[in-house]
């Protein structure tokens, strides 16, 4: 069955290889691992941990989009719904964390979206000008510039990610933003009391917001146990949070690691190490009582449901 995932760090790994002299590294790193799952749709992540400058902002956004042209016979650049095509790899480009910008927030806004991004998050982990991530100071949420951010974001079109936000953050943003936001790679703390996973009550929110949730394959975010951190544990999550908000609310967002150096393919799922293994996950979902049709709403259908709503 055809997945959209909504994020992979792909386009960090892209830079990162591409400066240590390896040519081509979505075609030989990527394409043939997403071939293999099934993913026919993949949002490609420049991500930021809260160090990086705005031209580090830029040559990774760059970096991406550069190789993406590069590989237009077999890949097709997601700026518009139209966008998707049936016989190749669909890339939309989005980013993790905003840490680069400090200032003319809407000019570079602009400048991402005019570059390809269509998706992004404005904080990873960190506290930065814009917002507060679950790391940082809980009492802290979005700042002036931040809903600037925000603003901009609903008039263009881009999509708003909410998973690394610390709660005060999420809600402001909730607050602030006219359209429906996402949590791309986020599951339920009911299930795994982490703060990277959400509140019931978040999870609500997202519903009545219209919103999506995408499931994240991250070991430490499906089980304490690691007997449990495997596909059918991931998709029980699905399974929570689609009883309280509804299936069509519900997408996947994996989170692979397999090919970034420091984390590996042990910090996912027993049996979701990389994107080929994708279909265990699928397998699970009808395993928790999701139907067919459910299933792939799951997998493809919502995520490209909620781009037409937000996306121009």
């Amino acid at each position: 069955m055809k997945v959209f995932d909504l994020h992979a760090d792909i386009g960090y790994d892209i830079l990162e290889q591409l400066e240590k002299g390896n040519n081509e590294p979505l075609k030989t790193r990527h394409l043939k691992k997403l071939a293999k799952g099934e993913v026919r749709g993949v949002a490609a992540a420049s991500y930021f941990v809260g160090t990086e400058d705005w031209l580090r902002m830029q040559k990774m956004v760059s970096s991406t989009r550069k190789e993406i042209e590069k590989n237009k016979e077999d890949v097709s650049l997601i700026l518009s719904v139209q966008d998707f095509h049936d016989e190749k790899q669909n890339i939309l480009m989005s980013v993790e964390g905003m840490c680069g910008i400090k200032e003319d927030c809407s000019e570079k806004i602009d400048w991402l979206y005019e570059n390809g991004v269509r998706l992004a998050s404005l904080c990873w982990n960190d506290e930065n000008a814009l917002a507060t991530g679950c790391k940082g100071n809980p009492l802290r949420g979005l700042s002036e510039q931040g809903k600037e951010v925000i603003k901009r974001m609903n008039e263009l079109g881009m999509m708003i990610d909410v998973s690394h936000n610390n709660e005060k953050t999420f809600w402001d943003i909730l607050e602030t933003s006219s359209m429906p936001i996402v949590a791309t790679h986020s599951n339920t703390r009911k299930l795994c009391n982490v703060d990277r996973n959400l509140t019931d009550q978040q999870i609500k929110a997202i519903g009545l917001n219209g919103g999506l949730i995408g499931l994240n394959g991250a070991r430490n975010f499906i089980a304490f146990d690691k007997d449990n951190q495997d596909s059918f544990h991931l998709a029980m999550h699905g399974r929570h949070i689609a009883d309280l908000i509804g299936v069509e609310h519900l997408a996947i967002g994996m989170d692979f690691m397999d090919f970034l150096g420091d984390y590996g393919d042990e910090s996912m799922a027993i049996d979701l190490r990389n994107a080929s293994m994708i279909q265990n996950l699928v397998e699970s979902l009808h395993k928790v009582g999701f139907n067919e049709e459910e299933v792939e709403m799951i997998c493809w259908k919502n995520a490209v449901n909620f781009m037409n709503k937000v996306m121009k």
